[in-house]
């Protein structure tokens, strides 16, 4: 059988690496952030929304397809407290990692890229942050693309740290979501602000009947945050993005133990591509977790030690009779 197939190549400007499998499958990903801009798991099947030019990419317009470290989500007030000293980060809910240019580490079976992120006076942690994409095929002829994020602390003191995937996914012949259909097995959905900082305490769980499903998105539009995630037979939870016409499906599958969120946006807010796509972000804390009270055990990463999160986007064509 044919070897995975990686080779250096340009997007937007930027070095970039793509991936090529046996069965014809590929995707891109871009030194900047370490970022996917592109997944055909065949050729010519596009299934990434991504960006327009190099100044879209840089600036993480929309936010598409963000390795998000090491904080993943809105931090109220752009400010936060950790041990007892006040930081200030802004308004940015994507972390610092979009901002680097990643550095290739390995490029045999799986793309393994790397990159320190800077100290900042919001986050004066030094953070190493590794990212590594591979592709695989099913029995059942479904395509897979798997991200697993590793960020150690590189600092003599404890630090809080959170991880994001974001990548924004669209089917065949589709060009608006409003035919698609979304399921979760979620059993919570985290009440926001506008500003997508969950609720105080309790109240921002709110109960729901797993799985959240809406089987046609129409004029609907979501930007929501699940907990509570229900694993399958495997261990894994799938939230799926489906096209009810044909059965073609995306599903995003994560270990609830890494990432126990799951955030759902129609991209109604986005200046260019409105509902062109839908975001389906595995996350490993809720937003605002560097603030919550019941977050600030699992949020703290001891010096040396890493957090890891693994997720994996898998294509299923049309005609597919699996579940």
């Amino acid at each position: 059988m044919a070897a995975i197939d990686i080779s250096e190549v340009e997007a937007f400007g930027r070095n970039a690496w793509k991936i090529v499998s046996p069965t014809g499958a590929t995707a891109v990903v871009s030194s900047r952030g370490a970022t996917l801009v592109s997944w055909q798991p065949q050729p010519g099947v596009e299934l990434i929304s991504s960006y327009v030019d190099a100044k879209e990419l840089d600036a993480a317009v929309g936010g598409r397809a963000l390795i998000m470290a090491p904080w993943a989500g809105a931090i109220d007030g752009g400010s936060y407290s950790f041990d007892g000293v006040d930081y200030e980060i802004g308004d940015d809910a994507r972390g610092l990692a979009y901002e680097q240019d990643f550095c290739l580490s390995s490029a045999g079976s799986t793309l393994s890229l790397r990159a320190q992120l800077p100290t900042t006076p919001g986050y004066p942690w030094p953070v190493e942050v590794a990212v590594h994409y591979s592709l695989d095929s099913g029995a059942d002829g479904e395509e897979h693309l798997s991200v697993t994020i590793v960020a150690v602390n590189r600092a003599d003191t404890a630090a809080p740290l959170s991880l994001g995937w974001s990548p924004h996914v669209k089917l065949p012949g589709l060009s608006a979501v409003s035919n698609l259909g979304v399921s979760v097995p979620a059993r919570t959905r985290i009440l926001t602000t506008r500003y997508g900082v969950p609720l105080p305490g309790e109240s921002a769980y709110a109960g729901v009947k797993a799985p959240m499903k809406i089987d046609y998105l129409g004029a609907v539009k979501l930007d929501d945050y699940y907990r509570g995630l229900v694993p399958d037979n495997y261990g894994v939870v799938a939230t799926r993005v489906v096209d009810p016409a044909s059965n073609a499906q995306i599903v995003l599958t994560q270990e609830p133990g890494e990432a126990p969120v799951v955030h759902l946006n129609t991209g109604d807010g986005l200046n260019l591509g409105a509902r062109e796509s839908i975001q389906i972000a595995a996350m490993s804390h809720v937003p605002d977790a560097f603030n919550r009270p019941d977050a600030a055990s699992s949020i703290r990463v001891a010096a040396g030690q890493s957090r890891r999160m693994t997720a994996t986007l898998s294509y299923q064509a049309a005609g597919f009779s699996g579940n």
